[in-house]
């Protein structure tokens, strides 16, 4: 049953034998040193490249689309629209809520009709007395149908009408008032510069993994005598997250990712006649430009897929292959180096002379000079009896010839003493003297295990000398 079980064993290790020196295998120190620079290379490009995983520098897997949709909602809670003044000639705010020259109002346009009481955007930000800030602190946008059907829980289409004009005592909020009309005259008598729309974006931090704001800022030429209309077309991204480090953890974002303005010339009264109300009441003011602001009905949709720590091991892996191919170049110098040698030690047992002869090798293995008992040989002649040697020990070192030696051994043998006799040998066995009580002799007998040592192999007198020392003969 064990001799079964032995079978289905795959697990089995080949049987090892030692060298000269009790190792396992044949070690070399060059093959140390380039063992020792794939160790360090190795480690240093795992330590590098955790370190930029960690600190999420590496790049993830990014993929984008998009697609058409019917309904989608944007809603902001802080300041991410803001309109400010780069006014040149002059100091004056005139967005203020007091002596106020221009009036930025914003109307809620909910289907096709005014939805709200229009709201007064007054400058709430001066920054180094001539950058006038109006930002919209809140607000909500919707893409619907403005025909057909909807759901019950989705709203209508919401937009922003923004339009900029002057100073109207009966808009004016509880607390404030117009400039005179002199100084409004006085005012728009001059240029004041250029009108920046800026709009807050997100992008994803691959590094922080959180989103970054980005301002994105249009400019448009501020003049009384030139109104414009301007589209405000802003692009929805959504965006899904897989920041897992095994296994995957989606996390899912709505976000302005960018937007689109398309501006064309129009008359002052371009936005009065535009705004309606479900009254038809209608309002009377000269506007000095305007904007709408509407979503985009192409949704980018973005998906980034975090490098996780498999795919990371993986790339550590590929490059440690590459690494490893070394260790192929190794392996060859080990290989040509364990031939060389026990070529070599082949050449010794038949001609002992050569244990006088030193060797002495570059790097790369070629001779470069041959000292016998301290005279130095000429490299030429040495190198042709040489390799003609070295060839003959490696065609002896082959498995065939071993059998074919053994073969010739065993025929010796047969002829020498008999194969009664060889088979009564193999029958001898002798007993390990090992306890005291074993035979009265207490000095313990160990012949069987006994190794054979170098004085007692073959004498140079019962081999042929080589060719290069006749001179002793």
């Amino acid at each position: 049953m064990l001799t079964i079980l032995e079978k289905f064993d795959i697990f089995g290790v080949p049987i090892k034998l030692k060298t000269i020196k009790q190792q396992e295998q044949f070690k070399t120190s060059q093959s140390g040193v380039i063992a020792i620079i794939i160790m360090i290379l190795s480690l240093a490009y795992f330590i590098y490249v955790i370190q930029l995983w960690i600190n999420g520098k590496l790049i993830p897997k990014v993929t984008s689309s998009q697609r058409m949709i019917e309904y989608t909602t944007y809603e902001w809670e802080k300041s991410e629209i803001s309109f400010t003044l780069y006014d040149l000639s002059s100091d004056i705010n005139p967005f203020t809520l007091e002596n106020n020259i221009i009036m930025p109002v914003l109307v809620e346009i909910s289907g096709l009709f005014v939805a709200a009481k229009p709201r007064i955007l007054y400058s709430t930000l001066q920054v180094d007395g001539d950058k006038n800030v109006v930002t919209i602190d809140k607000g909500k946008l919707v893409l619907s149908q403005v025909d057909g059907t909807k759901e019950e829980d989705q709203e209508d289409i919401k937009q922003y009408f923004i339009f900029f004009t002057k100073c109207r005592p009966d808009w004016i909020d509880e607390g404030g008032y117009c400039a005179d009309q002199q100084t409004i005259d006085e005012y728009f008598s001059i240029n004041h510069g250029l009108l920046f729309l800026s709009i807050n974006l997100q992008q994803y931090n691959y590094e922080t993994l959180e989103f970054d704001e980005i301002k994105k800022t249009q400019f448009f030429a501020f003049e009384e005598s030139s109104p414009f209309y301007s589209q405000v077309i802003l692009q929805k991204q959504q965006t899904t997250i897989d920041n897992g480090v095994l296994l995957s953890n989606l996390e899912s974002f709505e976000v302005i990712k960018d937007y689109e303005v398309n501006t064309q010339s129009v008359s002052i009264k371009f936005a009065q006649n535009t705004i309606k109300t479900k009254e038809n009441t209608k309002f009377e003011f000269d506007s000095l430009c305007t904007f709408v602001f509407r979503i985009d009905n192409i949704e980018t949709n973005e998906t980034i897929l975090m490098p996780k720590l498999g795919e990371v091991l993986a790339q550590i892996g590929s490059i440690v292959n590459m690494i490893m191919l070394l260790k192929i170049l190794s392996n060859m110098i080990n290989t040509t180096m364990l031939e060389s040698s026990i070529l070599h030690q082949i050449i010794e047992i038949y001609y002992p002379q050569f244990k006088q002869v030193e060797i002495k090798k570059n790097f790369f293995g070629q001779v470069k000079q041959v000292h016998y008992k301290g005279v130095e040989i000429k490299l030429s002649m040495f190198q042709y009896k040489y390799n003609q040697l070295i060839e003959l020990a490696r065609t002896k070192f082959t498995f065939n010839n071993l059998i074919q030696e053994l073969s010739r051994v065993q025929l010796v043998l047969i002829n020498q003493i008999g194969m009664e006799n060889i088979k009564n040998i193999f029958k001898i066995e002798e007993d390990l003297k090992f306890f005291d009580h074993d035979t009265p002799n207490s000095n313990c007998q160990i012949q069987n295990l006994a190794s054979i040592s170098p004085e007692e192999s073959p004498q140079k007198s019962d081999f042929e000398r080589f060719g290069l020392f006749n001179s002793e003969i």
